[in-house]
């Protein structure tokens, strides 16, 4: 518990200093706010398990595609191949877009800080939001206001280039798809904070009377890829800190496979070939490789004794991981 609340504290930490401030498109005046009211049947006090694990099937009754998807042809599936802890979700693509606008392009700047698209400036701009999304009444939920939620997540090894500001975009909407409040920038990195071989923590704290009913994560895909944009696992959301609320998260929905172990670091991170009876649409497990090295050891080891050699050569050869 103690280690769950330290992990929520430097993730909200980390989205602070991450988050670009988006301003609201109504005047204060005119903001709308939604009483923060929640199901206390799907609620507990235990933050061990995830709110969505993706371990079970009952996942798509909580994790659903934008309007906007069918832009860029985005496909979520389990990933039974590569994940973090028992299944993940994976977000594939098959097609791109470039030829509209995508929500948070008004953010993207080059080098020198100029916009790399003063269009999404001008008035009348119009914009699509292709992603995931996850909406407040599936959880029992009136809004998402005062909450947090984390999750972890890897963006596509063949993604850099190819997506609008080498980035994923995860925000606090409504069904506006207009950014509320703030916005979290899911940035390709392979050197600093590695988000591509490993799973990485990160959360979205929603501020109270924000008027926030979905949490999104935007693809921005201009150039199409065949890899796996998105990953996604273990999304879990604590609700406000205070009231009624308050030490309270929303339980495992899905089905959470408890004895399933986390893959904590990038070398742990590893593509197993999964038996299971019923092969996963539009998943291909890769193969483990590795298991050459015995085979190298026993030729080598003929050619000695053929040739009368006393020297034993050890071949070690390391699996890869992902």
């Amino acid at each position: 518990m103690i280690m769950k609340k330290l992990l929520c504290a430097a993730c909200a930490a980390v989205t602070a200093v991450s988050c670009l401030a988006f301003s609201a498109a109504a005047d204060a005046e005119e903001k709308k706010v939604i009483p923060f009211t929640f199901d206390k049947s799907l609620t507990t006090s235990e933050s061990a398990a995830p709110t969505v694990s993706f371990d079970g099937d009952d996942w798509v009754k909580y994790v659903h595609t934008t309007s906007d998807s069918g832009k860029i042809g985005l496909n979520i599936t389990l990933d039974k191949s590569t994940y973090y802890q028992g299944f993940s979700l994976k977000a594939n693509c098959s097609s791109s877009q470039n030829s509209e606008l995508f929500q948070n392009a008004g953010t993207v700047t080059d080098a020198d800080n100029n916009p790399v698209y003063p269009a999404a400036s001008e008035e009348g701009a119009s914009f699509i939001s292709p992603g995931v999304e996850l909406r407040a009444e599936d959880f029992g939920l009136s809004c998402f206001d005062g909450c947090l939620v984390t999750f972890r997540y890897k963006i596509g090894n063949d993604c850099q280039g190819k997506l609008m500001g080498d980035s994923v975009y995860a925000f606090g909407t409504d069904d506006t798809y207009v950014p509320v409040f703030s916005m979290l920038q899911l940035k390709y990195d392979t050197v600093l904070n590695n988000n591509v071989t490993q799973y990485l923590p990160q959360a979205i704290s929603i501020p109270a009377e924000a008027a926030v009913t979905r949490i999104v994560f935007e693809i921005p895909l201009l150039e199409k890829t065949d890899c796996d944009v998105l990953c996604l696992d273990n999304i879990s959301i604590q609700l406000p800190d205070s009231g009624d609320s308050k030490g309270l998260y929303i339980k495992n929905l899905d089905g959470f496979n408890a004895k399933a172990n986390p893959q904590e670091t990038i070398s742990e991170i590893q593509i197993k070939e999964k038996k299971e009876s019923t092969a996963e649409i539009g998943s291909t497990p890769e193969k483990q490789e590795g298991g050459h090295g015995f085979i190298v050891a026993i030729v080598i080891i003929v050619i000695v004794a053929a040739g009368g050699v006393g020297t034993f050569f050890f071949i070690k050869k390391k699996k890869q991981y992902y």
